[in-house]
């Protein structure tokens, strides 16, 4: 059975007499933005809730990243749900013999132990002893790492160097319970946390300053709106202090610092002054698309042309049914098999309606519920207002 989805799209203009178009979202003025190096004063469409949050949480030390380390460990202590594979037998007796004990792949035996990979983050500014949460994946055939150990493990950077070394007991979300004939099992359990396990070994070089010497502020959203908006923050929280503020690109604020201030201690008081002051910032036009689970999110301030849709479901199912045919009585022939193929189509079109965007999430919401779409369907319809260019928003797709 094979189901088609036809979208039709009309500009409201063509039919404006059956459906009159809705001004209120559809007419707002066009939001120009200027060069965000000469804006003055930012301001947000009235239409929209202005947002002002503070500085810090929206904008991260340009130079300063984290670093992502991995390894590989051996989780002992499994009641039966260890790895049997030659892989995971091979690294425990690896392990063994670098205590002095001389094994053989058949000595050791499977069930009790997994072999896993190790993750976990290395934040900026780490100091030695610093504790670290660490994630641990299943490498093998294990089914579970629940009431197992991480044995110590040492979990090394894209250079080549350990940083950190980790140990302790295994975390795992969900559970399993059975009989002899049935399961059930929630969450998976090839996965699982050694909280505070991971132990800094070898710090980092970190800087507050990049390499022109100057402080810069990379933006969590990038836009030319948001980052004028920061560097007008930043220069008034500043006041008579001259430090010179510019926006290097949408996603980039440069605090250029004289050589003799260019010290940690004056970075620190500096970001922790700037970091409390809070800047209006545009919330994105844009709709996020999931089409595995449906999921249609959009943001305040998406707007939709006045348009018409209408939906067209075409089924058309195929069946093949095998018939016996027989030779009429004294009549000469063979009784033979014969193929027989049906065709059905069936259509389901429904009327046509108006749609438009509109200025707050609420708005948008009341006009795309009155189509009474399905999630598929509602898919369907932001594909093609964005093809159209009926959508005045960017569409990513996942």
């Amino acid at each position: 059975m094979h189901r088609l989805v036809l979208l039709i799209l009309t500009n409201t203009a063509l039919l404006a007499q059956q459906f009159p178009p809705q001004p209120s979202a559809a007419t707002l003025p066009p939001v120009t933005t200027p060069d965000p190096m000469t804006l003055p004063a930012p301001t947000l469409p009235t239409a929209r809730t202005p947002l002002e949050p503070e500085i810090r949480s929206i904008t991260k030390l340009h130079n300063s990243m984290p670093h992502y380390l991995v390894g590989i460990g051996i989780v002992a202590g499994l009641a039966g749900t260890g790895a049997s594979d030659r892989g995971t037998r091979q690294a425990i007796i690896n392990l063994i013999r670098q205590h002095g004990l001389n094994v053989t792949l058949a000595d050791v035996v499977a069930g009790s132990t997994a072999m896993v990979s190790i993750t976990c983050s290395l934040p900026p500014f780490a100091k030695e002893g610093m504790a670290l949460d660490v994630k641990l994946e299943i490498l093998g055939d294990a089914t579970s790492l629940r009431g197992g150990d991480l044995l110590r493990a040492e979990l090394k950077g894209v250079d080549g160097q350990n940083y950190v070394v980790a140990q302790g007991p295994v975390m795992v979300a969900g559970f399993t319970v059975g009989g002899g004939n049935a399961s059930v099992s929630k969450n998976p359990q090839g996965t699982g946390w050694v909280n505070n396990g991971g132990l800094v070994m070898h710090e980092e070089n970190s800087s507050f300053f990049s390499e022109s010497g100057h402080l810069e502020l990379r933006l969590l959203n990038p836009s030319f709106y948001n980052v004028a908006s920061i560097v007008k923050g930043i220069r008034g929280a500043l006041g008579n202090d001259e430090l010179a503020v510019r926006a290097v690109d949408s996603g980039l604020v440069r605090i250029e610092i004289p050589s003799d201030r260019r010290t940690p201690e004056f970075a620190i008081e500096l970001l922790n002054r700037l970091g409390t002051v809070r800047v209006p910032v545009e919330n994105p036009a844009k709709v996020v698309i999931d089409q595995a689970s449906g999921t249609v999110l959009a943001g305040e301030g998406v707007l939709i042309s006045p348009c018409v849709v209408g939906l067209t479901d075409l089924m058309i199912a195929v069946t093949d049914d095998d018939e016996v045919v027989q030779p009429l009585p004294l009549a000469d022939g063979d009784t033979e098999r014969v193929g027989r193929t049906r065709i059905e189509v069936q259509t389901n079109s429904t009327e046509l309606r108006p749609v438009a965007g509109g200025a707050t999430v609420a708005d948008l919401l009341q006009n795309l519920r009155s189509l009474g779409l399905t999630p598929a369907q509602l898919i369907l319809v932001f594909q093609a207002l964005d093809t159209g260019h009926f959508l005045h928003a960017e569409l990513e797709i996942r």
